[in-house]
């Protein structure tokens, strides 16, 4: 499968408070961050998308599989935290230091493997198997540290995980 989209932001005239930022996101990517993991800075927004699957019986039974998956890096967001506070309480505010999405992260690929081999016994069914999850062993940067006046800029929050192999029995009886 293939998907490609755009997702572009508009600011009609008076529609916004805080006037912050607004040449950076009117006519430029949406930037929606994710939520729950906990490591922050990550604005879901590729542009495209590519994944492909299939399956094969070799001789004997054996089932190889295989599943790739490759995408645009999603926006790298840099910014400076200006050292002022907005009035009325409105927090520290952050200047965007490029038009959303025109700075990435590196772009993500991966490549799956599954292997089995069922063996009947009887009534009953046993598969073995064996996964190889991120078959290359890629370690693509998935989250940066954008605050570029930090004393953590641009350190990697996150990465892809790396190789992992899975053996496991599945049983039918």
């Amino acid at each position: 499968s293939f998907s490609y989209n755009s997702i572009v932001q508009h600011y009609g005239e008076g529609s916004y408070v805080n006037p912050n930022n607004i040449d950076k996101r009117n006519g430029y990517q949406y930037d929606y961050a994710t939520g729950g993991s906990g490591i922050g800075n990550v604005y879901v927004n590729a542009k495209w998308m590519f994944k492909l699957s299939g399956m094969y019986q070799l001789p004997y039974d054996f089932n190889v599989s295989a599943f790739y998956n490759t995408r645009q890096g999603y926006p790298f967001e840099q910014a400076v935290q200006v050292l002022t506070s907005l009035p009325n309480g409105g927090g520290t505010p952050t200047m965007l230091l490029d038009p959303i999405g025109e700075v990435r992260l590196p772009n993500f690929q991966n490549l799956d493997l599954h292997f089995e081999r069922p063996i009947t016994l009887g009534r009953a069914n046993f598969i073995p198997s064996l996964d190889v999850f991120n078959l290359t062993n890629n370690n693509t940067i998935q989250a940066m540290r954008g605050n570029q006046n930090a004393s953590n800029a641009n350190n990697i929050q996150a990465i892809v995980a790396p190789r992992v192999l899975r053996f496991g029995v599945r049983v039918n009886w």
